[in-house]
């Protein structure tokens, strides 16, 4: 072990419930190999409400500053001319990165008690401008930022131009200050690295495969959509899958067909409507998903919103479910329409795909047998890890 390695994460790492979270727990995972790894979380992804499986590390919440003190730790960036540079060139940053502002730096190093010297790794752009301030004041002889989806795009496909504009210059300002840079897509990474005129690695989402999947149960046809509710593009899917693609894949097969939601959705009352509609259950958070899986017939996701990799595909695929999504829902994943999975652009051409599955074994089972066997050996945590692993092993040895 060489050390400890800072990781600067936006929500409390954990290896199941949500996406972020098992994002972050990943890499703690990965640095564990080399590193002792500390993680300051700053909750702008807000706190996370269930954790079942939490990962072992040394970590620690940093305390939002008062006003007062934010005010003067401003003023006190603002006398510095290489801040004065950088907070010229991306303001107005997005708020996530004013939440997380580099005002925060000297709170992160006394909160976790941070030694001289210790590296830096920001998972999420936002957390860009803290770990620089973090790295500067520590002399961290090498930094590294997983940007793991592209905000700038993501952000514009939802309409939100201004926000778009404010990735777009936090990331062109804050990226060139760190050592190396990942992303969770392959094709995300080389639009960002074509933007940046520098290389930007690829880490995938990972999942846990199970070693045989649970074995269908179902006595009816059932569909199922498992997410983090509170999220506003999950929210929207659960919404299209309930009132869009559920009624006419009865129709399609006349049969009632049921639908399971399973995910946190706080006290979302739009959510919580659709327990209204006959034949829908929401299971809200589970901690265990495997008996969900095995009672479903299907997995719909009828994601129109969505950066990096879908890990609710993944985990499908894992547990040997087959899956009906849209082309936004699968990008990013290296999955071919037919052969590991059905697409669908309409709540229509959805539910039709999803006639097909319900209607032929066959083809689930072939479909879902080619995506298990693509999700075990690119996306299963021994072979994230690694990848992982090796980026940050390159991140330090490159500032050598």
């Amino acid at each position: 072990m060489t050390g400890a390695l800072l990781l600067l994460s936006p929500i409390s790492p954990c290896d199941s419930g949500n996406g972020l979270a098992m994002r972050a727990a990943g890499w703690v995972r990965a640095a564990r190999a080399e590193w002792d790894p500390h993680v300051a979380v700053v909750p702008v992804a807000g706190e996370l409400r269930f954790c079942p499986r939490p990962v072992t590390a040394r970590t620690f919440v940093v305390p939002p500053l008062d006003r007062a003190q934010a005010a003067h730790r401003w003023r006190q960036l603002l006398t510095d001319p290489f801040w004065r540079s950088l907070l010229g060139q991306a303001e107005p940053m997005p708020r996530a990165a004013l939440v997380a502002s580099p005002t925060l730096a000297e709170k992160v190093i006394e909160t976790g008690e941070v030694a001289p010297g210790t590296p830096v790794l920001a998972i999420r752009s936002y957390l860009a401008p803290l770990a620089i301030a973090v790295a500067r004041i520590l002399g961290s002889p090498w930094t590294a930022l997983d940007l793991d989806d592209d905000d700038e795009v993501l952000e514009r496909a939802q309409g939100h131009e201004e926000a778009a504009e404010a990735y777009r210059r936090l990331v062109a300002t804050f990226a060139q200050h760190f050592g190396s840079i990942s992303l969770a897509s392959e094709a995300e990474a080389s639009a960002v690295a074509t933007r940046l005129g520098r290389p930007a690695s690829v880490v995938p989402n990972g999942v846990e495969v199970p070693r045989t999947p649970p074995r269908h149960t179902g006595r009816s046809a059932s569909v199922l959509f498992v997410g983090n509710l509170t999220y506003p593009p999950n929210r929207d899917a659960a919404k299209v899958l309930v009132r869009d693609v559920l009624p006419e894949l009865r129709s399609a097969l006349g049969v009632q067909v049921k639908a399971e939601i399973v995910g946190d959705f706080g006290d979302d009352v739009s959510i919580g409507a659709l327990a209204n509609v006959d034949g829908v259950h929401l299971a809200g958070f589970a901690e265990n998903l495997t008996q969900y899986y095995a009672n479903a017939s299907a997995v719909i996701a009828p994601i129109n919103v969505g950066g990096g990799t879908r890990i609710k595909l993944l985990e499908a695929f894992a547990f040997g479910v087959p899956v009906i999504t849209t082309p936004t829902g699968a990008a990013g994943l290296s999955v071919r329409d037919e052969e590991h999975l059905l697409l669908g652009s309409t709540p229509s051409e959805m539910a039709a795909a999803a006639a097909r599955v319900l209607g032929s074994r066959s083809l689930g089972l072939t479909i879902s047998q080619a995506a298990r066997s693509l999700v075990a050996s690119r996306h299963s945590w021994p072979v994230v890890d690694e990848i992982a692993g090796r980026f940050l092993a390159d991140a330090r040895d490159a500032a050598t």
